[in-house]
């Protein structure tokens, strides 16, 4: 066996325990990932989505975080009938891109928006009855909703 298939056999956590997840994109053992996942599980749950206005077929949220009094990003949903379409709007106020969390020799780290769309998808899309969804992210260019006023 080959020195470089021996080094990729390991986890990139642990380094030791042979690689089985995720699957189709085997970097870490069993143990390891559901580590991860329940990292990434903690960090997103800093996150709140707040419904803020409701109608038959669409929704509006606010995006909340532990650390932040104020609203970072809102959420709009409209239903058509067949898929649903979301528009996320991330304030600037939140360090978006900043890593969400640290695990020592992990190759694939997170942002913090990578985060707030996983829970997009599960607090908002599933009880929405999954399906075919479609996501826009935009980038608020001002500190504050009431800043740009609805307006992008």
């Amino acid at each position: 066996m080959s020195r470089k298939s021996v080094a990729q056999s390991g986890c990139a956590l642990c380094g030791v325990k042979e690689v089985s997840e995720p699957r189709g994109k085997a970097r870490y053992c069993p143990d390891c990932w559901d580590k991860k996942i329940a990292v990434e599980e903690i960090v997103a749950r800093e996150f709140e989505l707040k419904r803020y206005i409701r109608a038959e077929n669409a929704e509006k949220y606010l995006v909340y975080h532990s650390t932040i009094k104020r609203p970072c990003g809102q959420l709009v949903v409209l239903d058509d009938g067949y898929d649903l379409f979301l528009t996320l709007v991330l304030y600037p106020i939140f360090a978006w891109d900043d890593p969400a969390y640290h695990l020592s020799g992990d190759p694939e780290g997170r942002s913090f928006s990578d985060l707030v769309i996983d829970k997009v998808a599960a607090e908002v899309v599933e009880p929405w009855g999954g399906g075919r969804w479609h996501l826009e992210v935009f980038r608020a260019a001002n500190p504050e909703p009431e800043e740009w006023n609805g307006e992008m």
